[in-house]
């Protein structure tokens, strides 16, 4: 027979990566596996950016409703539009739905 206790702490784990991935939004999920986090900060959930210095820095996303609008967002992330003369420097090449969920996430970080 094997060994009990392993069995047991194997179940626990597949548990809890399965309720840790059903408490963290969808957007938020395809933006980290997408790694946008390798330029960009989100600071309301307290993900920061691998990339601080350089071009490949990318703004902190948090407050994204106050200045831009959704259309807009999925232009500039697809390479479709600029922002002062930039294009975003590495365009998303996920689907429309993925960068729909991401988006409709960050309009949501607000903060406090």
């Amino acid at each position: 027979m094997k060994n009990p206790i392993l069995v047991f702490f194997c179940i626990l784990m597949i548990g809890n990566i399965a309720l840790w991935a059903m408490t963290i939004p969808k957007g938020q999920q395809i933006f980290e596996e997408w790694k946008c986090a390798l330029c960009h900060s989100v600071s309301t959930v307290d993900i920061k950016a691998k990339i601080t210095s350089g071009e490949s820095a990318g703004p902190d996303l948090v407050d994204l409703a106050d200045s831009y609008e959704t259309d807009w967002i999925i232009k500039f992330v697809r390479g479709e539009v600029t922002k002062e003369g930039h294009t975003h420097k590495k365009p998303f090449k996920g689907s429309d739905e993925e960068l729909q969920a991401i988006v409709d996430w960050l309009l949501e970080q607000k903060a406090e």
